[in-house]
């Protein structure tokens, strides 16, 4: 008797055989729509332009719309003297400038932004306590009972010390102290990395009678500028949060002396963002729509069987655009794609995101960063929760990247290599995922791309201007906190897909090893860009052909043919003459009974059923192949090539054809 596996013996129950027959399916509906709600979290929730157009993000501008220069901030807030505008740096105080007049101008070249909430419960995200300070009050303002405003701000340059995976092998260094000067540190190894100003600006406060405390609650709304590089444009973290404050007053001195301030525990910390409006961000989301749209309708194509192609029909680059999108269509559905599977592994659209991607890089690291930065310190809740979903689709970006590397290197590989024919580079053949849950398992990694770059900035020091005058200290952007990170980041990139995809080739061998001796399954292998391989492809097993013979519908086959010419840059190899004299001389006659191993979407192990018939009245054996401009033909044992016409007919019947 034959051997059974646990798949057959699975389908002798009602239960196994629901699980056998509905799992894999269920499986990849679940995985395309993840796909479908992280791109649709992406393009609507992190949208600037349509979060920017909402203007919630406006609240966060109040204490200093009518605010225009930091003359004007000295003369409404009372500062300390160790951290007011006289104490700040030649490029803090550009910095200030440049922020107030952006919030006043208001000439749309900055998105102003709302974060989300953040819940206040523990001293990490308690803001409060830089108001502790003695403020001395204005001249005009010095009466009990006055309302003061107070204002604290902070300017400083950041330094860092090694990167993540020199802290991941060698760990992070003892700190320095905080006195320590800009050539103390250079000698330590530590570079400058970024210009910052911190500035906290509140509601009014009533001055109280001399020799009493008083108590109250403040709003205190925070304005971070921060550049990459020295005199760089800065973008700002804006943040609102309410203080509760004790102060008393010193009719000598004429100043407010704040004794505590904590936040609010229980309440929410607000934050904002203000991001450069440029091309490139509007760009950005333009190329994002229309590789969404481009998606929708092609994948909206896959599904009903496109008519077989003859490529010297497509003659000229219009009807090769055309072609991709609005083929010749038969009307006969075919659902041999699912939109994970499409979003993947279309050269177009894999391109054209990783572009759009790129294009709002900059904006989308320093905002999810600063968003990431908030929610790490707040207890888990519905709240968090949506936070942590918006991260990880801006996060989800890269896994296009992944998909676009692999594409390349397949490219490159055939580009430098001296391959003749399909089915013999070895290198290409590593570089391909079975399915698209293992391009999900590559992209895991991505869940900690945030803690991956703030891992690289655990050693880090500022310096403040009242330590030492900041001016000639430069910031170079290669060096600083927008750019340190990626190269790490990459590089664990790659160690990690390619991991992934050596996995893919352990746990699935002998599924890969079936698919590389069909001619078919050389075409995505070998032949093509394509890097996932997968499309639910029953083998069968034939006269000196075990295991290597694909029943697939002519529906399929066809729409299979039309992705591959549209959405893949085909290599053009011809199949090896040994392949073709095979197949000419064994495949005149077929076995009316055969063996079908069925192709999973998870851990394909071939399962053995019971000896039937195979579907169709076909029995002889097709071949695909590439001619040298990458057109795919389809040929019988005899050589000759099948035409259109009869393949209709075929669709018609819904027929299958055996692809050796």
């Amino acid at each position: 008797m034959r051997r059974r596996t646990l798949s057959s013996l699975l389908q002798d129950t009602s239960i196994g055989y629901i699980v056998a027959k509905y799992g894999p399916p269920a499986v990849k509906f679940l995985v395309s729509a993840m796909c479908v709600c992280l791109v649709t979290v992406d393009v609507t929730t992190n949208n600037w332009e349509l979060n920017y157009v909402i203007g919630n993000g406006n609240t966060l501008l109040g204490p200093l719309m009518n605010v225009g220069s930091s003359e004007a901030l000295e003369k409404t807030f009372s500062f300390p003297i160790e951290r007011s505008i006289g104490s700040t740096s030649t490029v803090g105080r550009f910095m200030l400038n440049y922020t107030l007049k952006k919030i006043n101008v208001r000439d749309n070249s900055m998105y102003v932004l709302t974060g989300d909430t953040f819940l206040i419960d523990n001293p990490l995200n308690d803001l409060c306590s830089t108001l502790k300070k003695t403020y001395q009050l204005p001249t005009n303002q010095t009466n009990v009972g006055s309302t003061v405003k107070l204002a604290t701000m902070k300017d400083s340059i950041q330094y860092i010390r090694g990167t993540a995976i020199t802290n991941l092998l060698y760990g992070v260094g003892t700190p320095p102290p905080e006195s320590t000067k800009h050539d103390e540190l250079i000698s330590m190894g530590f570079t400058p990395a970024r210009t910052e100003l911190d500035l906290r600006v509140t509601t009014g406060v009533v001055v109280p009678p001399v020799g009493t405390t008083s108590y109250t609650n403040v709003t205190m709304y925070r304005f971070y500028p921060r550049a990459f590089c020295t005199g760089c444009e800065p973008v700002s973290e804006l943040g609102m949060t309410v203080c509760q404050i004790a102060s008393t007053y010193n009719a000598t001195t004429k100043s407010l002396v704040v004794t505590s301030s904590v936040a609010n525990y229980g309440q929410d910390h607000v934050m904002g963002f203000m991001l450069e409006r440029t091309g490139t961000t509007a760009g950005s989301l333009y190329m994002r729509g229309f590789c969404v749209l481009f998606v929708m309708a092609a994948f909206a194509t896959s599904q009903k069987t496109v008519r077989w192609t003859d490529g010297t029909t497509l003659t000229s680059w219009f009807k090769k655009l055309t072609h991709m999108v609005s083929p010749t269509l038969l009307r006969h559905p075919c659902r041999t794609f699912d939109f994970s599977y499409f979003c993947f592994n279309s050269d177009v659209f894999v391109f054209g995101y990783v572009f759009a991607v790129m294009l709002d890089e900059k904006a989308c690291n320093i905002y999810s960063r600063a968003m990431f930065s908030w929610n790490k310190n707040t207890t888990a809740s519905a709240t968090s929760a949506w936070v942590f979903v918006r991260i990880l689709a801006m996060n989800f970006r890269w896994m296009w990247l992944n998909c676009l590397v692999i594409k390349f290197l397949k490219w490159f590989v055939n580009f430098i290599t001296s391959t003749r024919y399909s089915g013999r580079n070895r290198v290409v053949a590593c570089l391909n995922f079975s399915s698209p849950t293992f391009v999900y398992i590559a992209g895991l990694f991505f869940i900690a791309r945030n803690n991956l770059l703030n891992y690289g900035l655990l050693d880090s020091v500022n310096l403040a201007s009242t330590t030492q005058p900041l001016e000639g200290i430069s910031v170079n952007i290669f060096n600083s906190v927008l750019f340190r990170g990626y190269p790490s980041l990459v590089l664990l990139m790659l160690i990690n897909v390619f991991v992934i995809l050596t996995l893919d080739g352990v746990v699935n061998h002998q599924w890969w090893r079936q698919l590389r001796q069909n001619s078919l399954g050389r075409q995505q292998m070998y032949n093509s860009t394509s890097i996932i391989a997968d499309l639910g492809y029953t083998f069968i097993d034939m006269d000196e052909y075990e295991g290597q013979v694909v029943l697939i519908p002519v529906r399929s086959l066809c729409t299979i043919q039309w992705f591959l010419m549209s959405q893949t840059i085909r290599f053009g190899l011809p199949e090896h003459p040994s392949v073709i004299r095979a197949m000419t001389s064994k495949g005149a006659t077929t076995m009316n009974h055969s063996k079908v191993a069925n192709s999973t979407m998870s851990k394909r192990k071939i399962t053995y059923l019971e000896s039937e018939p195979v579907v169709g009245e076909v029995n002889d054996l097709f071949m695909v192949a590439q001619d040298q401009d990458g057109y795919i033909h389809l040929y019988n044992a005899l050589r000759a090539e099948v035409q259109a016409l009869s393949m209709e007919v075929k669709v018609l019947s819904d027929s299958t054809y055996k692809i050796a």
